[in-house]
């Protein structure tokens, strides 16, 4: 996996191997959420190598080490505007960034900062509002695996497949209590609300029609107040949307950035 440093820290990124049709195609950037790491986007990953396309795993997930500071969603729009600066340096063109739940609020916290190789947004299942359950925020210092399978009980459709529970369950065990401590509560302080109308860039928003942690109507807010959005619902998914219905988002991505 490719790095980039930060703070004197590495962040590191999965960067698919193009299948020789990139072209003058965007990249795509890929930021996951609480809890996660670069290997939920497998199926992006692996489906989207028209464009260059990568993933990346914020500091202390997946790969990139931890590292401390005051504002937790600041460190991980440093991680993320790093990356995509690499990416775009890369390629020598500017960047899709996209991101689920939390990784949405990063990407709206580096578009708000408007850098100069951003070249459109992808909000996935994510708010520009993330207030969290105090269940879930009292129960990852309490009962961290109880925390956990909260979380999952509302972050599927009903019936999910049993693979895929298992393997969302292992990844938020595996990436620790800290890391999942720190993003639902960095989710919990991020709000937006108020400057959507500064984005400057085409942002597709998609969500599943099932979503219980972060519903439709937060996705019909983004897209009323975002100047040049465009809304995609996708039926028979819940949050997490790319491991439910891969296919379905993939389609959603790939006609949003050709169309750039």
């Amino acid at each position: 996996m490719p790095t980039v440093r930060v703070d004197d820290a590495e962040v590191y990124y999965a960067r698919a191997h193009s299948d020789g049709s990139e072209g003058e195609k965007p990249p795509l950037l890929f930021v996951h959420g609480s809890g996660g790491d670069h290997t939920v986007w497998g199926r992006q990953l692996e489906a989207l190598k028209e464009f260059p396309v990568a993933a990346l795993d914020l500091n202390g997930h997946g790969r990139s080490p931890w590292r401390d500071g005051p504002d937790a969603l600041a460190l991980y729009a440093q991680d993320a505007l790093s990356v995509l600066n690499a990416l775009a340096e890369e390629t020598g063109q500017d960047v899709v960034l996209l991101g689920h739940s939390l990784g949405g609020a990063v990407a709206l916290t580096v578009a708000l900062r408007k850098p100069a190789h951003l070249k459109a947004l992808g909000l996935i299942g994510t708010g520009a509002k993330l207030k969290v359950h105090p269940d879930i925020l009292r129960l990852i210092d309490e009962d961290f695996e109880g925390a956990v399978d909260l979380i999952l009980s509302w972050a599927f459709a009903p019936e999910p497949d049993p693979e895929l529970y298992e393997r969302a369950r292992a990844q938020m065990l595996k990436n620790g209590q800290r890391a999942l401590r720190r993003d639902f509560h960095a989710c919990h302080a991020f709000d937006v609300m108020g400057r959507l109308g500064e984005i400057g860039v085409p942002t597709l928003i998609v969500v599943g029609r099932e979503d219980k942690l972060t519903p439709v109507k937060y996705s019909e807010y983004l897209q009323r107040h975002i100047p040049e959005a465009t809304l995609e619902v996708i039926e028979g998914a819940g949050h997490m949307v790319m491991l439910e219905r891969p296919e379905a988002l993939n389609d959603a991505i790939r006609r949003f950035a050709r169309a750039l």
